[in-house]
């Protein structure tokens, strides 16, 4: 069951629908409840509720006083929540429901089709986000540097690729299938790595080109003008022996592990021409691919220092200290400015396509 929790409720009270009496923007700030689902106990599932309270407790501070949590565990949870809290604006943090990926883009089609604003990026460039393998060739084709990327399943695993090569599920969030095996150097391992994740993850496996040099994200907040935010790096001079420098699920997940506290988020010391390099690049990147709001952008530096895009991210982590926000703080914008900001892009746009005769959800691309 959806549990919507209105602004003088705590959040271990029985549930009740707030007042509908206009007092402003009516928020609901939207979140996967995985917890019932296969691997629900993951701490990437319980952040998301997490950082669903955050949010509604930021927006609260910041002059938005009509704020309800609905936390979804299927679809019929976000239809019953549009329609019974008829919401302005849903503050969508959907990344799966029933632990299936794929709900991602299905939630944000479903707003759309209500025509409520609703945070993030639409159901199409999620969609292409959501897969690895679509998001590199659109890249690609539009002269955004990548890696070298092709998709593999069963049937493909033996074929020649150039190594070391990096291997990654087609379709998942959060370092989710990601660990200290995804470098492989062989024909053998290549295989049995691909093999491996078609029959954890089912359908096929992302392998890239392995880039050894520095990797950078960049965290950009805005709609029609795009705010990049100072490149951040990832530290991996504490990370253990052996084990390839990435960001595998338990550096970005187990705070206990020794690959947690091996990679370290700092702002990027680059050379001025080297960080407008990488600045425009993720800029493009994000204009490519529709990101709208907020997102992240992950490069790193190939063999010449040249930046290259590995994943674009949109809808990206905003719980506080991590990912987005812990590089908007940086720049002294606190985490309920930056939702309340965040807020304030889906308000505009759906201004400004009410006033066009469109619908809220729709970019300028879509709706044409």
């Amino acid at each position: 069951m959806m549990k919507t929790i209105g602004v003088d409720e705590i959040d271990n009270r029985p549930d009740r629908v707030f007042d509908r009496k206009p007092t402003g923007t009516r928020v609901i700030v939207l979140a996967s409840d995985d917890r019932d689902a296969l691997g629900g106990d993951r701490p990437d599932v319980r952040e998301v509720i997490e950082a669903a309270q955050d949010i509604r407790n930021g927006l609260q501070s910041r002059g938005y006083p009509e704020v309800g949590l609905c936390l979804a565990r299927n679809i019929s949870d976000v239809r019953r929540m549009l329609d019974e809290d008829r919401p302005d604006v849903v503050f969508n943090l959907i990344e799966s429901l029933r632990g299936r990926e794929a709900w991602e883009p299905a939630v944000a089609a479903l707003l759309e089709r209500h025509g409520v604003a609703f945070t993030g990026s639409s159901a199409a460039v999620l969609r292409a986000c959501l897969d690895k393998g679509l998001c590199m060739r659109l890249l690609a084709r539009n002269g955004v540097p990548v890696p070298r990327s092709e998709v593999r399943d069963r049937a493909s695993a033996f074929l020649e690729f150039p190594f070391p090569a990096f291997v990654k599920p087609r379709r998942t969030d959060g370092s989710v299938g990601i660990d200290g095996g995804s470098v492989v150097f062989d024909p053998e391992g290549l295989a049995a790595r691909i093999n491996h994740l078609c029959d954890t993850f089912g359908g096929e496996a992302l392998v890239q080109e392995y880039l050894p040099g520095r990797e950078i994200n960049v965290a950009i907040l805005g709609d029609e003008r795009l705010e990049p935010l100072w490149p951040a790096e990832i530290d991996f001079s504490g990370f253990p022996e052996g084990l390839p420098r990435i960001v595998t699920y338990r550096a970005k997940w187990d705070e206990d592990s020794p690959e947690f506290s091996g990679t370290v988020s700092l702002r990027a010391d680059l050379a001025p021409a080297l960080e407008r390099r990488v600045l425009l690049v993720a800029k493009a990147a994000f204009r490519v691919m529709g990101v709208r709001d907020y997102g992240r952008v992950d490069l790193r530096l190939d063999s010449r220092g040249q930046p290259r895009v590995i994943e674009v991210n949109p809808n990206s982590d905003l719980a506080p200290g991590t990912g987005v926000s812990r590089q908007a703080e940086r720049q002294g914008i606190e985490h309920a400015d930056l939702v309340a900001r965040v807020v304030g892009f889906a308000v505009a746009r759906s201004q400004r396509l009410a006033a066009c005769g469109r619908p809220h959800g729709l970019s300028n691309m879509e709706a044409s």
